[in-house]
């Protein structure tokens, strides 16, 4: 490899690593996180909204699942998840 190879190399891992960084800090909106939701679980969507808690805003989505549950899930505008419960 010339040293010119090697630094356009380095400037593209660097691209690289520079744009997944900011998609991996970026949030998601509402609209996102219950299509992330419906894919995972399947059925219809109850309720969906945004609340802030101690300053985190976080997603809170109800989809009645075609196994006829109700599965509830917080999803923080940051990406993270929380909570799994389900109810019948």
């Amino acid at each position: 490899m010339t040293n010119r190879t090697r630094f356009i190399s380095k400037m593209l891992l660097c691209a690289l690593l520079l744009v997944s960084s900011l998609y991996a800090n970026a949030d998601i909106s509402l609209d996102q996180a219950v299509e992330q939701e419906k894919q995972r679980v399947g059925g219809r969507v109850i309720k969906a909204e945004t609340r802030e808690r101690n300053g985190v805003r976080i997603h809170n989505i109800r989809i009645l699942g075609k196994d006829g549950k109700v599965h509830r899930k917080q999803i923080r505008a940051n990406g993270k998840r929380r909570g799994s419960g389900e109810r019948r």
